[in-house]
């Protein structure tokens, strides 16, 4: 059967904006037959995508109305699914094979409460010792049970290799300048029965949410103080200020940075009129750390972990945050007790991941220090040890645990959205985006801000993500209306639980109603609505070398575009690259409003949001059309990274001028 999608040579670049604003293409038509002559028909016109149908969408999906699309807040997030739904029934698609609906729900862990009865004894000297309720708590990283077993240290739980570091094209060092070829700490181990003892965190590594938290409130701090001195032109004052939330900056982070390796320019006040970047500063940290081991963070996360010691035969785990994991000395020497759902990112923000199949409890790091030695240290000690050569300590103890927990818990059902245009093979190319955001300052995260004289309260989202929602919707009414047959079906698929952990995604990776091996690419649009100096990025080209070509056939559209190898962990993109589907990533970049009350449709780029659509649906097409993508095995620097595109030159493959220059690469504040 003849390709209905064959590449239409040439690029429409700048000059297509012209049309943008409501070209509707028309089916191909046939010239009368005349008999004798042979006809055939016109080649298949490309599917030309439509800005101002793209800014009306993110105006409904961002209205106030909206209440920021919270996927916690029911009513609206439902309301959202249903929107979406509505548009694409309208436009004739159908759900995708396996599913019934639209609609596809799953389940979310809400709420994690400790129940009456809690226990830890360890074994000391042929002597139980009882350990008081005030110095552990029961984790909903686990379930309700119980456990008794030979404790065994296995340092952090985590591997690294040299070939899988992320985010660097370069090799690693520790800081005692021996190179580190691998890490594991689960390495000749055997934790079949056994209870594990695992320290929080990754080597090296703060608890990096409660660094953003206190970083979060030194700037407002700052900005707090500062205002009345800029109105005063009190510029001697601004100085010390500035001064003054560095220094307490560089405590937060001690001791992991050392003040007298920090050069001027992390001291120098360009403007101290200026807005605090604090992230810039940080920044700082990030370059005098070096090449050191990059850990994947979301295997450093406490249910990761116990789901992997779980699945190496531990019965329970005992987590303890040792005292280099905290954030400034005042936290470090509290050793306070998280809440029983009190997991980073996911749980701060309302939602826990499914647990492991063992009880776990977290301990104070003062505690343990007194009842466990390794190799005759502390547990405080061999932490540090452990920081500073990478390798790990981990052994028996030669004492025996009992753990008991009883937890209760609740959840929630949320939506996703699939919907397919259906191709002549099984082959599926997926295009996808987030459509919930961070809700307001009393159902979610957002912070309320000051916004032109205003107090709002509503981060509207419409950079993030109503932006890439909407260009999807659009590129499904484009090639719906084209009246084309694909060769491969695509699916538009629409994520909730993004902005809790990429829950969405891995729900429907993890429960998805089509092979997903069936998938031979996935592209993903996250925050596309604000093109502007530094242009376009795309990112994931390391997960195929077919990518390139590719893109380089269709040029740049008069955009400055970053190509970049590595793939971030922060989009949903992620699930598919872990799968080995070759991915890309469509991103406009950060900005002072992400997830921000300043996140509104008057600063969408609408003109920019077509040019980058219109090369979304030319390389769609092109997929769609059967187009060989195949799965690459990622070079050093282009597997999964933790930064967004642009924030480790040696990840990039080009920057490009608007011109099609190449030109050089400066790092991307993250």
């Amino acid at each position: 059967m003849p390709n209905n999608f064959a590449r239409v040579p040439g690029l429409l670049g700048v000059g297509l904006l012209a049309c943008l604003a409501g070209c509707r293409p028309e089916p191909p038509t046939l010239p009368p037959a005349d008999d004798g002559i042979e006809l055939t028909a016109a080649p298949p016109i490309r599917p030309t995508v439509d800005a101002s149908g793209m800014f009306a969408s993110i105006e409904w999906l961002a209205s106030d109305e909206r209440q920021g699309r919270y996927t916690l807040d029911g009513p609206q997030i439902e309301a959202a699914a249903s929107w979406i739904s509505q548009r694409y029934e309208q436009l004739g698609l159908e759900p995708v094979d396996g599913a019934t609906s639209m609609r596809l729900g799953y389940r979310l862990r809400t709420k994690v409460e400790a129940g009456k009865y809690q226990a830890l004894i360890v074994q000391r000297k042929g002597k139980p010792v009882e350990i008081g309720a005030e110095q552990f708590s029961p984790r909903g990283e686990g379930v309700s049970g119980t456990a008794e077993g030979e404790v065994v240290f296995v340092g952090y739980g985590l591997s690294w290799t040299r070939e899988a570091q992320v985010g660097s094209g370069a090799g690693s060092e520790a800081e005692s300048g021996h190179a580190i070829d691998s890490y594991d700490d689960l390495s000749g181990q055997d934790l079949t029965g056994k209870i594990a003892l695992v320290l929080a965190h990754a080597p090296n590594t703060l608890d990096l949410m409660a660094l953003f938290g206190a970083m979060q409130k030194l700037s407002e701090t700052f900005e707090a103080d500062a205002a009345p001195l800029r109105e005063a032109n009190a510029t001697a004052k601004l100085e010390k200020l500035h001064k003054k939330v560095r220094e307490d900056l560089v405590d937060l982070v001690e001791p992991f940075v050392d003040p007298k390796l920090l050069g001027d320019s992390y001291w120098k006040v360009e403007d101290p009129k200026a807005r605090l970047d604090l992230t810039a500063l940080a920044s700082v940290f990030m370059a005098q750390n070096g090449d050191r081991p990059k850990f994947d963070l979301r295997e450093a996360s406490l249910t990761e972990k116990a789901k992997h010691l779980a699945a190496a035969g531990a019965v329970g785990v005992i987590f303890v945050q040792g005292p280099r994991s905290f954030v400034g000395k005042q936290a470090r020497d509290a050793d306070l007790l998280p809440g029983v759902s009190d997991e980073g990112l996911q749980s701060s923000r309302g939602v826990l991941p499914d647990p492991a199949p063992i009880p776990v409890v977290q301990l104070r790091w003062k505690q343990a220090d007194k009842l466990f030695s390794i190799g005759g240290e502390p547990l405080s000690k061999v932490q540090a040890a452990i920081d500073g050569d990478y390798q790990p300590r981990s052994q028996a103890l030669g004492v025996t645990a009992q753990l008991k927990t009883e937890l209760i818990d609740d959840g929630l059902e949320v939506p996703n959205v699939l919907a397919q245009l259906r191709g002549e093979t099984e082959e599926i190319v997926m295009i996808g985006a987030h459509f919930d955001h961070i809700g307001t300052d009393e159902l979610g995260s957002c912070r309320a801000i000051v916004r032109k004289d205003d107090r709002d309260a509503i981060c509207n989202g419409a950079d993030d993500n109503a932006s890439g929602t909407a260009m999807l919707l659009e590129l499904a009414r484009a090639y719906k209306q084209a009246g084309v047959t694909p060769k491969r079906t695509i699916v538009f698929a629409h994520f909730s639980g993004e902005e809790l952990g990429l829950l969405g995604s891995h729900a429907m990776i993890e429960s998805s109603p089509f092979d997903q091996g069936q998938v031979v690419a996935m592209v993903n649009l996250d925050m596309v609505g604000r093109l502007g100096p530094r242009g376009l990025a795309i990112g994931g080209l390391g997960s195929s070398d077919d990518w390139m070509p590719l893109l380089d056939e269709l040029g740049n559209y008069g955009m400055e575009i970053l190509y970049e190898g590595s793939t971030t962990t922060r989009s949903d993109h992620a699930w598919w690259f872990r799968r080995q589907i070759p991915v890309l990533f469509f991103f406009t970049g950060m900005h002072g409003d992400y997830h921000r009350a300043g996140d509104e449709i008057d600063e969408i780029n609408v003109e920019g949001l077509g040019t980058i659509g219109q090369l979304v649906s030319d390389v769609i097409w092109e997929l769609a059309g059967g187009r060989a993508i195949n799965w690459t095995a990622p070079k050093q620097g282009d597997g999964i990274g933790r930064g967004l595109p642009g924030s480790d030159p040696t990840s990039v493959i080009r920057r490009v001028d608007v011109h099609g220059n190449v030109v050089e690469v400066e790092p991307e504040v993250d």
